[in-house]
């Protein structure tokens, strides 16, 4: 649900008495009776903006968005000069997924009063919209006037990997946080064992102990720990474990040591974590949703570590260690992350869905179709303008290819509509678009594509693991920051390294040349699952996290 915006009444008519209570009964979530009382206000007062807007936050919070979107246009019409009547029609159409009008009019409110509400909602759209660089600017400026606010501050951090930023901006953004959020407070030093080859306690914290495209790479670690490490798993969002099979796993992978903290204030959970006498406590979420980087600067742990979920730094000193690679992080960047990084064969791992049983080899499709397909299933987000730029110059150079561009962002027209326009000379045919599947379906899905195509700057993540294991191959370029280098870790692992393009240029003739011998691609397709199966990225990935595991302990032990 977005963050809309309430106003209390601002006259002492009785119709703004009626507007009163509404407004007690919709913050205390009784939302019918406050639908009565805006309508009580409305009858008295027909054209009372500030009540109709109120009613239609209402009708957005009852799931009645329609309605919704009709009474807010109403009350922009009764009311022009209250910009947060069009800060929450902005919102509703968000919600709607009707991202044109979304923009409009989130660009009206913010003409109207550049404030914080006007420009958290506008920054919000625009990163839904593909709009990362437009965004980032939005955030920085809610930030330079309230430094701690609590979603523009890791919004901030998440969106500027969807952009070119390089890691010295991104650590500047993450201070920025860091500087408004840390705590200050005292913190007691740490009486775990110092003896260096016992069994040791880590400590996992994330918020996406479910279905979700996180728990397919740290989950691969987590559930499968030697006897030498016990998982101590620290859920920091609500799960459903009889309707998410995968929070189950993890429930019984942790049994006892299973922990629910997301009601527990950083102090709390710092309390807990230090009772359990944690010996290493690792961050799987980063700035993103579920993520308690706050908890981590009180230091509940000894030795502290981020990686896998969001593996792209964290700008927090008090997190030792960064476990990475030299391809998403080389030498001579480590000095722009707070953390220390740690080498792992890749900087991710993979957890198979076995369970569906689907094949990773597959025929090659324009042997049946007569035409190359290129396929691009990541999220929409992440198509930049470069990115759409240079798939296009993929299909001039590729006559009657096809481009299928697979996402949930799909089914808003504005998405279409941007890429449509994005390769003005390119026909329409040539672009196929398809919306969401469930999982299996979106696995098997890949196969239909000759190649796949990573988007840039911010890779496919889960997407190119997931292309790899079903055998198809997968062009990237290698990023400008760790986020934009996850595929390429994976490739380079893989010895790949041809796939890996260092410019735009160079991407689209790699894949232009790739597609000139598909018999040979043919041939790839029959072995890359295996291929990918028995590459470090997945072979001794545990042991080499558990040997990691072992020396930063031990590190620890000697101080």
């Amino acid at each position: 649900m977005q963050p809309f915006v309430l106003v209390p009444p601002q006259g002492a008519e009785a119709a703004d008495e009626w507007m009163r209570l509404g407004l007690e009964a919709q913050v205390a979530g009784k939302l019918p009776d406050a639908q009565g009382y805006y309508q009580h206000a409305l009858r008295l007062e027909p054209r009372h903006a500030l009540a109709t807007q109120n009613l239609a936050v209402v009708f957005a919070q009852s799931n009645l968005l329609n309605e919704a979107l009709l009474t807010i246009e109403r009350a922009s019409m009764f009311d022009g000069t209250h910009a947060v009547i069009r800060v929450n029609w902005a919102l509703m159409a968000l919600e709607a997924d009707r991202i044109d009008e979304a923009l409009r009019v989130g660009r009206e409110a913010l003409a109207m009063n550049a404030c914080l509400e006007t420009r958290l909602a506008l920054a919000m759209i625009l990163g839904t919209a593909g709009l990362a660089d437009q965004a980032v600017p939005l955030y920085q400026a809610i930030l330079r006037d309230t430094p701690g606010h609590p979603s523009a501050g890791p919004n901030a951090c998440f969106v500027q990997t969807l952009t070119e930023a390089g890691p010295g901006e991104l650590l500047a953004q993450r201070h920025q946080w860091y500087q408004a959020n840390h705590y200050t407070g005292p913190v007691a030093s740490h009486g775990n064992d110092r003896t260096p080859d016992r069994v040791l306690r880590v400590g996992y914290v994330s918020g996406d102990f479910k279905r979700h495209s996180a728990a397919m790479i740290f989950g691969a670690v987590v559930n499968h720990h030697t006897p030498a490490v016990e998982p101590y798993l620290y859920s920091t969002l609500p799960v459903d474990e009889v309707a998410d099979t995968v929070t189950k796993r993890f429930k019984t992978t942790a049994g006892p040591r299973w922990r629910e903290i997301q009601g527990l204030t950083d102090e709390q959970a710092a309390a807990q974590i230090r009772a359990d006498q944690i010996d290493i406590l690792v961050d799987l979420a980063g700035h993103t949703n579920g993520g308690r980087l706050a908890l981590f600067t009180r230091k509940p742990a000894p030795v502290q570590v981020t990686a896998w979920g969001f593996a792209h730094g964290t700008g927090l000193p008090e997190i030792d260690y960064f476990f990475a690679d030299p391809v998403a992080v080389p030498e001579e960047e480590r000095q722009h992350y707070a953390e220390r990084v740690f080498d792992l064969p890749c900087v991710v791992t993979y957890e198979p869905p076995l369970e569906y049983n689907v094949k990773g080899v597959s025929p090659q499709p324009y042997f049946s179709k007569g035409y190359v397909t290129f396929g691009s299933y990541a999220r929409y987000e992440k198509l930049s303008n470069a990115c759409l730029a240079t798939f296009g110059e993929i299909l001039r150079q590729v006559p009657d290819s096809r481009l299928v561009l697979k996402d949930h962002g799909f089914r808003r027209p504005y998405a279409i509509r941007r890429v449509l326009e994005a390769m003005p000379d390119i026909a329409p045919e040539r672009l196929l678009f398809a919306i969401a599947t469930t999982h299996p379906e979106h696995l098997q899905a890949y196969q239909q594509a000759d190649l796949m195509l990573d988007p840039f700057p911010h890779t496919g993540g889960v997407v190119g693991l997931e292309e790899l294991w079903m055998g198809v191959p997968v062009v990237t370029l290698y990023g400008t920051q760790a986020a934009g280098r996850t595929t390429s870790s994976v490739l380079t692992a893989m010895g790949k390294t041809a796939w890996i393009a260092k410019s735009p240029e160079q991407y689209v003739e790699i894949a232009v040349g790739l597609v000139q011998d598909l018999r040979a691609l043919a041939t790839v397709r029959k072995t890359l699952r295996e291929e990918f199966l028995a590459s470090p990225v997945c072979v001794g990935y545990v042991e080499a996290v558990e040997v990691a595991y072992r020396e930063i302990f031990a590190r620890w032990c000697r101080a």
